[in-house]
């Protein structure tokens, strides 16, 4: 009878253990508000980058920032590539980022406030005469950050030849080389890569590919506090409402 008894005691002893387990993982319900919250920013200028004294510097740096300081709540960064955030996301090693919209992400994660809408647009050098479409582009080669999300149709695509890049600045300078055909990447990051590195617009030729591209503040369905989540759907309403993620991001649209 002692041994079923003990059998019953460790029996009771571990599934205690697995019910506290349970209340923990993937229920911050009852995290306060003024417990920090991990970012995970992706690594792609300008969205997030590191200077030369090792600061965190770009735009969804800049934006994070300004959310912590309207709501009170506490953040840390985690600058990674961009298919980590989404894994750390998806799996609870962060409890936020800012990334396009996609439906994966919608089903797998939550999407706490759309921060702003951006044109993604395709970018070919002047000279040349063929439709930037896609159709127009089958067969060419065609640049753009690894691992965005740039809409369906791209996704889908199987006639374009896609070349992942590190960032806008690689692409441009290997089209400039005639090494890709065109690139692929939102109006913001365009725009920010050719004033910052001196890239000669007129050389240029643009087309909208997709209008109104949503980026997206998304909290982690196992890490999330949702109280985070409150706090700082509050600020971007604050922000979007006096301008400032219009200024943030230069462009004319934050809805």
């Amino acid at each position: 009878m002692a041994f079923f008894r003990g059998l019953l005691v460790a029996f009771l002893f571990v599934a205690a253990q697995a019910s506290a387990s349970d209340k923990v993982v993937g229920s911050s319900e009852s995290l306060p508000a003024s417990s920090p919250a991990m970012f995970a920013i992706p690594d792609v200028w300008p969205w997030g980058f590191q200077d030369d004294q090792g600061e965190l510097q770009g735009s969804l740096i800049t934006l994070m920032d300004r959310l912590s300081e309207l709501s009170g709540v506490p953040v840390s960064a985690q600058l990674l590539p961009l298919r980590r955030v989404i894994l750390d996301l998806l799996t609870g090693r962060a409890e936020f980022t800012f990334l396009f919209q996609s439906p994966d992400l919608d089903e797998n994660a939550f999407p706490v406030d759309t921060v702003l809408q951006l044109n993604l647009m395709l970018m070919a050098l002047r000279d040349t005469d063929f439709p930037l479409t896609l159709e127009g582009l089958a067969g060419k080669r065609v640049g753009y950050v690894r691992g965005t999300y740039l809409g369906e149709s791209f996704k889908a695509d199987e006639a374009v030849l896609k070349v992942p890049v590190y960032n806008i600045r690689q692409a441009i300078e290997m089209l400039m080389l005639e090494r890709i055909s065109a690139v692929l990447a939102s109006d913001h990051n365009i725009a920010m890569t050719i004033d910052a590195y001196g890239f000669p617009a007129e050389e240029f030729r643009l087309q909208e590919h997709v209008k109104g591209q949503k980026a997206r503040l998304y909290m982690s369905p196992d890490s999330g506090n949702p109280e985070h989540a409150r706090l700082f759907k509050e600020a971007l309403q604050h922000m979007r409402d006096n301008g400032e993620l219009q200024r943030i991001f230069q462009t004319s649209s934050a809805q």
